[in-house]
């Protein structure tokens, strides 16, 4: 029989995430129960995606050398820069070297 124990890193990780679930919980029954007059049914889950968003950027500016993107974010962006690379090629193409410069501002971005 194993007498391993959680790390302190895992409780406090398990702590925090349960005091959020349960914020959560209480949020969503506070704002869209069905007995209330200013339900805000089906908006509330995107305002819980809204705020936790802006707490997880607050909280990424906090820690030193922390990536301020994750993947799915780096590659939202270089698609949107692709698409607006393909919107003003055929506008500026002769007057810069607009293809050489979308690759540098992904790479600024998204990295390597």
């Amino acid at each position: 029989m194993s007498d391993e124990r959680p790390n302190i890193e895992e409780i406090a990780f398990l702590e925090l995430k349960s005091k959020i679930v349960d914020l959560m919980f209480h949020f969503v029954d506070k704002y869209s129960g069905k007995n209330n007059p200013d339900n805000l049914y089906p908006k509330v889950g995107y305002i819980m995606v809204d705020v936790l968003t802006s707490c997880l950027g607050e909280a990424q500016l906090q820690v030193n050398d922390y990536c301020p993107f994750t993947s799915t974010q780096k590659d939202h962006i270089c698609y949107q820069i692709g698409d607006w690379y393909l919107m003003m090629k055929s506008l500026i193409e002769m007057q810069h070297n607009l293809g050489y410069m979308k690759e540098k501002l992904k790479t600024m971005i998204c990295g390597e």
